[in-house]
């Protein structure tokens, strides 16, 4: 991914920092909505710990000024029995409320992991382009997990410490309003300084995760690139100067936002230890005044405290959940992306599919400013075999991709049976077209699960179609035949082995349509000659399209299609097209020898 893109996000995210939070606090609600159940308990927690917290000062006054200066045992005694109450009930509080934020927290984020995978589903291929899977693992892992963090001190919390500071408030203006108005002074100071430093911490947060969402991604490339750094030494080199360049920028980034998150709790304890020492010149001498008694003091200053926790808790909630909201602005952004290519509310399933495909006028670029299809009129007729050749570039990859609704042209259309392939609902679309890509894709499973596919198959119809293609007696070979454990990618099967549990994935869903887009490319002749034999025997009475990087799966088609600069250059069969000595002529020559081309 370019440098460029990265500075052009982490702008943008900066520009929101400051005014999207609103916004965001109203997403967390609406993720805690369906517990709203557990969230009363949590409230219902969180007042009687508030209530019992408040009374614990006031209760600690009429010690001092009843039980102790007046020397009434029996109200001591009642005191210290009502005082043990309180901290009691607001232990049990506390524990409810911690164990259910965190069930809550846990549950949002499960949900939220959930949703977001779907909606990973719903994307197209252009949005997998413009990303690439280590920001999109970052979006789904990371993001969700910092978002837990606020989650996890949370609505309540917040809800808890206002309600908190509120009741403080109340109380100590009772107590001494001369008191309260000391203390109240250092709230400007304070508020002045929370937003200076949030909002460089906001910032800073949002750099950082962008940097882990680039390392994430630097690292996907050279774990899946494993092979090839192992074989090219300069290429190793060069990953890694360029993972130890971005690291560094994540390093400065982390420090730049620990920085910040370090300096909060110092300038805050700072602040606060101001407000006290003011509060104890100006009590002290109220007290040798006479206008207040001690139990009242010492009670002011157990809401002093209870004044400055919620202040400072509220000043840190704002600062801890920086990177959680920078993290939320990036799910929200990431849910709120949509498909270019979507279906019409109108779409129509393909029945009845006779295997008619064809490109009408089609134009197409993946920039539209720069088309990659230019003007290709193709017609493919029911059941017949077409392969379509061409030097790298020249689009032919590009044209199928059209043909699965990938993407969508810019112009023209694309027709099966003359219906327009944006009108007929993907899935059905897809059931109809079958589809073998230049390298399987494995998954972790069984070679059984890899060739269902999630499809609901009976095990007896997979092994048949395997017999007939000849990838049986390569399955029974494995350790433990069918049930042969595969690990992320395929990396303990062959690369024909792969390839033909992709055509047998293909195949099971029989469809009428068949996209084998540079299947033997990278296999051997072996595996090659099997997927020709697989073409020209299952393949009867089903429309074939062959993308052909070795001609020689190109010769027994019924039709050769050559592309050149996103054009249809020649057409004609394999002897034809020889005999006509143009670029099909010239690649042939180029693959085969001088001797070869000669009819």
């Amino acid at each position: 991914m370019s440098h460029w893109y990265f500075r052009r996000y982490v702008t943008s995210e900066e520009e929101r920092a400051g005014r999207a939070s609103p916004q965001l606090l109203r997403e967390v609600a609406a993720m805690v909505r369906p517990y709203w159940a557990k969230m009363v308990a949590l409230l219902a927690a969180a007042i009687v710990g508030i209530a019992s917290n408040l009374a614990v000062p006031y209760i600690t006054k009429q010690m001092i000024d009843v039980g102790v200066l007046r020397g009434d045992v029996a109200a001591l005694t009642a005191l210290s029995l009502t005082y043990l109450a309180a901290l009691g009930a607001s232990w049990a509080a506390s524990y409810v409320r911690g164990y259910y934020t965190s069930w809550v927290a846990n549950r949002v984020i499960y949900d939220l992991r959930v949703r977001m995978f779907k909606h990973l589903h719903r994307l197209d291929l252009d949005y997998f382009a413009r990303n690439p899977p280590g920001k999109v693992m970052s979006r789904i892992i990371n993001d969700t997990e910092s978002l837990g963090e606020a989650v996890s001190v949370g609505v309540v919390d917040l809800v808890a410490s206002v309600l908190t500071l509120g009741g403080a408030l109340l109380i100590m203006v009772k107590l001494s309003l001369e008191l309260s108005l000391v203390a109240f002074s250092i709230v400007p100071i304070m508020a002045v300084a929370t937003l200076v430093i949030a909002r460089r911490t906001r910032r800073a947060h949002l750099r950082t995760r962008e940097k882990v969402a680039e390392v994430t991604s630097e690292l996907e490339k050279s774990v899946a690139g494993a092979r090839e750094m192992l074989t090219y030494i300069m290429r190793r080199r060069a990953s890694i100067r360029e993972f130890a360049r971005v690291n560094l920028e994540t390093l400065r980034a982390s420090l730049e936002a620990t920085k910040m998150t370090a300096s909060i709790s110092p300038v805050m304890n700072l602040i606060r230890a101001g407000g006290i020492c003011a509060v104890l010149w100006y009590g002290g001498h109220l007290l040798v005044e006479g206008r207040v008694t001690v139990g009242t003091l010492v009670a002011f200053f157990g809401y002093l405290e209870m004044f400055f926790r919620p202040v400072m808790t509220l000043t840190m909630f704002y600062n801890t959940i920086q990177a959680a909201l920078a993290a939320l602005e990036r799910i929200v952004g990431f849910l709120k992306e949509e498909p270019r290519v979507k279906e019409r509310p109108d779409a129509v399933e393909l029945r009845d599919v006779a295997g008619e495909v064809v490109f009408e006028d089609v134009w197409f670029g993946y920039d539209p400013s720069r088309p990659v299809i230019r003007g290709v009129s193709l017609r493919i007729r029911p059941g017949e075999r077409v392969a379509i050749v061409g030097p790298t570039g020249a689009g032919k990859t590009t044209l199928v991709s059209l043909l699965l609704r990938f993407y969508d042209p810019q112009r023209g259309r694309v027709l099966i049976d003359g219906v327009d392939v944006r009108d007929v609902k993907i899935e059905s679309l897809r059931r109809c077209v079958g589809y073998v890509p230049q390298e399987a894709v494995l998954f972790s499973g069984t070679v059984m699960d890899n060739i269902k596919f999630g499809r609901d198959v009976p095990d007896e119809e997979v092994v048949e179609l395997c017999k007939l293609i000849g990838l049986h007696e390569l399955i029974m070979q494995l350790p433990q035949g069918y049930q042969t454990p595969v690990r992320e990618g395929g990396k303990n099967l062959s690369v024909g082995q792969r390839q033909l549990i992709a055509v047998a994935r293909a195949l099971l869903t029989n469809p009428k349509i068949l996209v084998f887009d540079e299947a033997a490319s990278s296999v051997d002749p072996v595996t090659e000659e099997k997927i020709r034999r697989t073409i020209s025997t299952l393949l009867r009475g089903r429309t074939c399209i062959i993308i052909a990087h070795r001609l020689s799966m190109a010769a027994g088609a019924d039709r050769i299609v050559v592309m050149d600069g996103g054009r249809v250059v020649e057409e004609g069969t394999h002897e034809e097209l020889l005999k006509k000595g143009g670029l099909y002529a010239h690649l042939y020559e180029i693959q085969y020898g001088r001797a070869a081309v000669s009819p």
